[in-house]
């Protein structure tokens, strides 16, 4: 037996291979979506790569972004893969199927009362990355998936609005200003831009990566991540208190993890915007809350592994 599992983002695909059905049979890989024109061109040049017939997948498990517009199911891929039954699912359902069960190594504490995930209450997954994606696990181990990212941002200073003014007004799609046109790739980014503009400065940064990477004393950056920090918590704090999720949140995601990586994680400004001045039941259950990083980058693969139908 060979499962395939392939997590498709909007920037990025990862995919591996597991011949035992519990661990993958080599590392992970991690490739631009944008190299391959569909699904089936990316899954051949995966397994061809691993020196495997189309045949031998007996099953493959996709979890697809829905900022990815490729086809795809079992009309599409078992003209190739004829022997493999097929299962899709969201992308970010993926990555918290892999949290059901998370294993120390896979995740880091960043604060909160508790120190380790307390599984008697619902945990919450919130992923900052192309887009901004957040989902529940119950406490029956089901996942929950949402459109939590696309709500309306609640915001509590006169900044914050201005900033989300402008925010709005540079989108293409003039629809509402939603959570994730600030807590995404492009968000960081254009509100670099934004601050620039204000101060009649040129852009230094060409993309999101390379802002987060070289920027770390240029004041401009500097701002735009406050900001970023002070509506992740804020976006926080609402997704615990409507998910009654106490039990834990997990930070994941491509931005998150260069945010983490490259040491720019501004706790203090995160758990001030977390922790709102709430009525006390609310405001101690937040506080209780452990919050993590998934360190593991590849955790939606082994959710695909681990958490879909077998």
């Amino acid at each position: 037996m060979t499962h395939l599992v392939v997590d498709i983002g909007g920037t990025y695909m990862r995919l591996a291979l597991s011949d035992d059905g519990k661990t993958f049979t080599r590392d992970p890989q991690k490739i631009k979506t944008e190299s391959f024109a569909n699904i089936v061109e990316a899954l051949m040049h995966f397994v061809q790569g691993e020196k495997r017939q189309p045949d031998s997948m007996t099953k493959i498990s996709i979890a697809q972004s829905v900022r990815n517009d490729w086809q795809i199911g079992p009309d599409i891929t078992n003209q190739y893969f004829r022997n493999s039954k097929f299962f899709l699912v969201n992308d970010f359902e993926a990555n918290a199927l892999g949290l059901i069960q998370p294993q120390t190594g896979e995740i880091l504490y960043l604060g909160g009362g508790k120190k380790l995930p307390d599984l008697l209450f619902s945990r919450a997954v919130i992923g900052s990355g192309t887009g901004i994606g957040l989902a529940y696990i119950n406490i029956h181990g089901n996942v929950q998936v949402t459109y939590g990212g696309h709500m309306l941002p609640a915001l509590v200073t006169e900044d914050q609005r201005d900033i989300f003014k402008e925010l709005q007004a540079m989108k293409m799609v003039k629809t509402v200003a939603i959570y994730e046109d600030a807590l995404s790739g492009n968000g960081i980014l254009n509100m670099y831009k934004i601050l620039s503009g204000r101060g009649h400065l040129d852009c230094e940064y060409r993309d999101t990566n390379h802002l987060l990477s070289e920027g770390r004393n240029n004041p401009i950056v500097q701002q735009a991540l406050k900001f970023y920090h002070e509506i992740l918590g804020l976006f926080a704090h609402q997704v615990l208190a409507f998910g009654f999720s106490y039990g834990g949140l997990y930070l994941t995601g491509g931005v998150t993890d260069r945010i983490i990586g490259n040491n720019l994680f501004d706790t203090e400004t995160f758990f001030t915007n977390l922790y709102q001045q709430n009525i006390p039941v609310v405001l101690n259950d937040v506080k209780s809350t452990p919050v993590f990083w998934v360190k593991d980058e590849f955790i939606s693969l082994r959710g695909l592994l681990h958490g879909v139908s077998k």
